[in-house]
């Protein structure tokens, strides 16, 4: 089987890439002229170059492949709108419109449970529940509008597609997400809000992908979007302060009001709009939002039509990050 791959010199993408090559699968990546290739050219992958933003090299990437798995995005708490409209929302019509003219047989496409929205609790929210309407971050906004493209391309043109959303995913290797925690613990400015008690929606990057690899090689998945989470109700707080027991130092975890939090941010967007985003607000509404409310999502449709059972525990993934948690700390030994 051909696989083809968005994204693969990223953290998922590459995870996904490993694991197809491991089958015996060719697979065939798109990435830009500035990423980084090395492992992919050692797990040999074929490497394309070309620009999310031109449909011709959708067209080469998925030029006789069996399966297509678009993972590229721009994953950013904030941000210009033209940059995640570009990456997030015009790269997945590119990505759609190549994979029908290209007949290609199935289609994936990475989303995200941002779509629910994080304004609010969700304990138990399914794949049934409705997009957000209060819309605070640009992130969600793409991906609401990409997922409103993607469904329409499999009404209008019966496309055999498949939406995956998962959640934060996390585990060894990750090159964004961990070392920016690692990063504001070492510049002592990690903290949380109301004590950190909310519920986290952990996805660890081995679950991820075998929910993709089962939603690829099932019939059933065409025209569904799926769920996939650990399943795990572990806290902000529990979380982090695993992660500071692993690299063994003493940190006291502030707590902040969410009121007081949510208002800072958003003068703080307002700083970073008015020197038209040259810098990073220090604190962003979509943070503090995640860290408030419990975020919990059903995943019992992709176990019933898929047979999805997370593979790994959040006990058994904290435990195989230790050494790469230390590394990031103290540095490579």
């Amino acid at each position: 089987m051909r696989v083809a791959i968005t994204g693969a010199s990223g953290f998922l993408g590459g995870a996904l890439a490993e694991a197809y090559r491991a089958e015996g699968d060719s697979v065939v990546a798109l990435v830009r002229p500035t990423s980084q290739t090395t492992q992919l050219q050692q797990l040999g992958v074929e490497i394309l170059q070309g620009d999310l933003t031109d449909e011709s090299s959708f067209h080469n990437l998925l030029k006789n492949a069996d399966l297509a798995i678009h993972c590229a995005a721009h994953t950013a708490e904030f941000g210009p709108w033209e940059v995640f409209y570009k990456t997030n929302v015009l790269s997945t019509r590119n990505f759609l419109e190549a994979g029908m003219q290209q007949g290609c047989s199935r289609l994936i496409y990475i989303s995200s449970v941002a779509v629910y929205g994080n304004g609010r609790h969700h304990r138990g929210t399914d794949e049934d529940t409705a997009y957000e309407t209060l819309i605070v971050d640009n992130y969600t906004r793409s991906k609401i509008m990409a997922e409103t493209i993607a469904f329409n391309y499999f009404e209008k043109h019966n496309l055999p597609l498949t939406i995956i959303r998962p959640g934060y995913i996390w585990g060894s290797g990750d090159r964004v997400a961990m070392p920016r925690l690692i990063k504001g613990i070492k510049d002592k400015r990690l903290a949380v809000v109301e004590q950190g008690n909310n519920l986290l929606n952990l996805s660890h990057i081995d679950n991820v992908v075998e929910g993709i690899r089962l939603a690829a090689s099932n019939d059933k998945a065409i025209g569904q979007a799926y769920n996939i989470t650990d399943g795990s109700k572990i806290t902000t707080r529990r979380f982090l302060e695993d992660i500071l027991s692993i690299i063994g130092i003493e940190y006291k975890l502030r707590s902040f009001p969410y009121v007081p939090a949510y208002s800072f941010a958003y003068l703080c967007e307002i700083y970073a709009k008015i020197r038209r985003y040259k810098v990073d607000p220090l604190l962003t509404r979509y943070t503090v939002r995640m860290a408030k409310y419990d975020q919990v999502f059903n995943t019992s449709k992709a176990a019933f039509q898929l047979g999805y059972k997370p593979k790994v525990s959040y006990k058994a993934g904290m435990a195989a990050q230790v050494g790469y948690i230390r590394n990031l700390y103290y540095g490579q030994k």
